[in-house]
């Protein structure tokens, strides 16, 4: 069972999962990393974050934050999510679940996700 870690430029946990550069895998051979394709933009980089963790044998996700519809969807695919404790900022030994750490089982237990942009009006009213 493989484990992710978002990471920020420190080796630090990344405080949100969508804003991290890339997700440290432990667990198995040995440990590899996973750039994060994510975009706030479009949603097209959480299908290709959870693609890329399926495909690396990931099973369980420890982040910091992470958005509703983000967590819902990883939830649907399979992937066990946990909150880690407040404070926690350095990734734990293993591919264990650090104590503390919360199961989040429901999307609402991420943080409310951006509205969506629409297209704009105005835009198409220039001359």
């Amino acid at each position: 069972m493989s484990t992710a870690f978002p990471v920020n430029t420190q080796g630090h946990i990344s405080g949100h999962l969508g804003k991290s550069l890339r997700l440290l895998v432990v667990g198995g051979d040995s440990p590899r990393w996973i750039d994060n394709p994510m975009n706030a933009d479009t949603c097209s980089g959480r299908c290709k974050l959870l693609t890329a963790l399926q495909e690396a044998g990931v099973s369980r996700l420890l982040v910091r934050h992470i958005g509703q519809r983000t967590l819902g969807r990883f939830l649907r695919a399979g992937l066990e999510v946990y909150r880690l404790p407040r404070g926690m900022m350095v990734p734990p030994e293993g591919a264990g679940v650090p104590s503390g750490a919360e199961p989040l089982t429901r999307a609402e237990q991420g943080r409310p996700s951006k509205p969506r942009s629409k297209p704009s009006d105005s835009a198409a009213a220039t001359p």
